[in-house]
């Protein structure tokens, strides 16, 4: 019984590790998105004031609202990964996002892009794969998280 008891210990170690290194990455992802955003909070305000039905007050709140999720969600991750409402909180954020790309893509009389760095080049439906990847990851982390919850309270 003591050898499976430290395979099962390992094996929770390994999980451990492996959320820790997919929150690492999508903290830091969240990070560098808001980052961008925030460098060039003009160009961003003034994409979103030019959809449809979006004023300059609008914008100016979604601006700060986007930026302000992205880097609270980014420390919620990096702080709280073993939380379920963490990765909850994530997947509808992608949601949100995927949404708003379908919206622009066929609703939308031009096609925004206030992208920098990494994603400047990437096209709208390259969007979506990024989005998916974040959302599958989240889902993923998710699983582990309720699997450590578990884990944790069985011992208990």
């Amino acid at each position: 019984m003591k050898t499976l008891s430290i395979k099962n210990e390992r094996y929770s170690g390994t999980r451990i590790t492996v959320m820790r290194l997919f929150s690492l990455g999508l903290s830091g992802l969240l990070l560098y998105t808001a980052t961008k955003k925030v460098m060039d909070i003009e160009a961003f305000s003034a994409h979103l004031e030019l959809l449809p039905y979006v004023g300059k007050t609008v914008a100016y709140m979604l601006t700060a609202l986007v930026v302000l999720l992205e880097y609270g969600l980014a420390i919620l991750i990096l702080y709280r990964y073993r939380e379920l409402w963490v990765y909850s909180l994530l997947l509808v954020l992608m949601m949100v996002y995927t949404s708003y790309i379908y919206y622009i893509m066929n609703y939308a009389p031009f096609l925004p892009c206030s992208c920098q760095g990494a994603f400047k080049n990437l096209s709208w439906d390259m969007h979506y794969v990024v989005n998916g990847i974040v959302a599958v990851a989240s889902i993923m982390l998710w699983k582990l998280a309720k699997q450590q919850k578990k884990r944790k309270d069985e011992t208990l």
